[in-house]
C-alpha cells in the first residue's frame, strides 16, 4: 500500500508528530508513505508587498501535485493546500483524508477548511472539538489523536529522591509562551517561595521569547530535535497554560502527553483536550486561577507520594491509549473501512 501525505514538513510539529514520526511503523505494516512537504510556504509572507509573487509561486507549486499525487492508494492532506484559501484539493487524484489537529476553520470564515472537507473521502482530528465541527461537511469522520513515543521515552524512578532541587519543566514553541502570562504573578510567587527546592526549566528554540518576568526566575535550554527523551525524564511536573478560547479548544494536548509519556506528573489548564485527558485518571491537576496552580504545584512538589502516583498513572494511559502503536492501529483501522 502507498500513501501520498502531503504536510509542511520535518520542521512542522503537524507534519512529524503526525506523520513523519510514523513513518517506520507504517512501514512495517506494509505502508509506505511517501511525504510531499511544499517548497514553497502554505503561510504568507510577514511583507505585504512580497504576497503576490509568493501566491502565484504557491498556486503554481501547487498544481504539479495533480499529476505528481497519482498512483497512491489514498493522499493525505494536513489542512489546506494553502492556508485560508481554496485551491487545488477537489482536482487532486484519487482517495484523499484530510487530516486535522488545529481549529483551522476559524481563520477566514473557515470557507477554505470547509473545502478541504469536502473534496476528501473523511476526516481524521486530534480531538473531539475537532470532529464535531467538520461532521458537518464530511459523513467519515473519526478521532486519532497525536501519538507520542512513550516506546524510547525512558522513566527516571530516581528523580524525587536525588539531592538537587526538582525541576518543574515546560516545553514548547515560542508562541506559546504567552499562556503564561495570565499566571505569571502567582508562578512568580511560588517560584520564589521554594526557590532552595525547585529550578524552573523552559525548554524552547528563542530565549528571548520567554517574557521578561519568567526569564528572571527560569532556566533557558534550548531546544533541540530529540530533547524531550533528554529533559523530561528528569522532571517532577510538567507545565501547560492555556486560556479559555476556541482555538485552544482545537489544540490536541501534545505537550501534556509529552509530559505524561515520561511518568511525569502535569498542571495543565482544564481547556479542551485537556480537561478529557485529566478525567481519565489521577494525573495531575487542571486550575482555574493563578492560586491554585500555586497550590497544585506545592502539592507535587511536598507530597512525593501523590507525585508518583499521579506519574505512574500518567504513564499508563499514555501508554495504553496515546503511544504512536495506538495510532498507527487507528489508521490501519481507518484504511481497512474507508478504502
Amino acid at each position: 500500500m502507498k500513501i501520498n501525505a502531503v504536510t509542511s514538513g520535518a520542521n512542522s510539529p503537524s507534519g512529524w508528530y503526525r506523520i513523519g514520526i510514523l513513518k517506520d511503523l507504517f512501514l512495517r505494516e506494509g505502508i509506505y508513505v511517501n511525504e510531499v512537504a511544499p517548497k514553497v510556504s502554505s503561510y504568507p509572507p510577514l511583507e505585504t508587498l512580497k504576497r503576490p509573487v509568493w501566491l502565484l509561486a504557491a498556486l503554481l507549486e501547487r498544481l504539479t501535485y495533480i499529476a505528481r499525487l497519482r498512483g497512491a492508494d489514498v493522499t493525505i492532506l494536513q489542512r489546506e493546500l494553502i492556508s485560508t484559501l481554496p485551491t487545488v484539493e477537489r482536482f487532486l487524484p484519487g482517495r484523499k483524508i484530510l487530516d486535522v489537529d488545529d481549529a483551522i476553520f476559524l481563520r477566514k470564515g473557515g470557507f477554505a477548511a470547509r473545502n478541504a472537507a469536502r473534496s476528501c473521502m473523511g476526516v481524521v482530528c486530534g480531538n473531539q472539538y475537532l470532529a464535531d465541527y467538520f461532521s458537518n461537511y464530511n459523513d467519515n469522520v473519526c478521532i486519532i489523536p497525536t501519538g507520542v513515543n512513550v516506546s524510547d521515552m525512558r522513566l527516571d524512578h530516581d528523580r524525587l529522591s536525588r539531592s538537587e532541587r526538582k525541576i518543574v519543566g515546560w516545553i514548547g514553541t515560542p508562541g506559546n509562551l504567552s499562556f503564561f502570562k495570565p499566571i505569571s504573578r502567582d508562578l512568580l510567587a511560588f517560584f520564589e517561595d521554594y526557590s532552595s527546592r525547585v529550578e524552573f526549566r523552559i525548554v524552547t528554540s528563542d530565549q528571548n521569547s520567554i517574557p521578561s518576568e519568567l526569564r528572571k526566575i527560569c532556566r533557558f535550554v534550548k531546544w533541540y530535535p530529540g530533547i524531550e527523551f533528554d529533559e523530561l525524564p528528569k522532571w517532577s511536573v510538567g507545565l501547560m497554560p492555556l486560556v479559555d478560547s476556541e482555538w485552544v479548544k482545537g489544540k490536541c494536548s501534545f505537550k501534556m502527553l509529552q509530559y505524561m509519556s515520561a511518568g511525569v506528573p502535569v498542571v495543565v489548564s482544564p481547556y479542551g483536550m485537556n480537561q478529557d485527558i485529566l478525567s481519565r485518571g489521577d494525573i495531575g491537576f487542571g486550575p482555574h486561577c493563578g492560586q491554585d496552580w500555586y497550590s497544585s504545584l506545592k502539592c507535587l512538589i511536598e507530597d512525593e507520594e501523590i507525585n508518583t502516583a499521579y506519574g505512574r498513572n500518567a504513564r499508563y494511559i499514555a501508554e495504553a491509549e496515546f503511544s504512536l502503536e495506538t495510532v498507527v492501529a487507528s489508521w490501519l483501522e481507518i484504511f481497512e473501512k474507508w478504502l
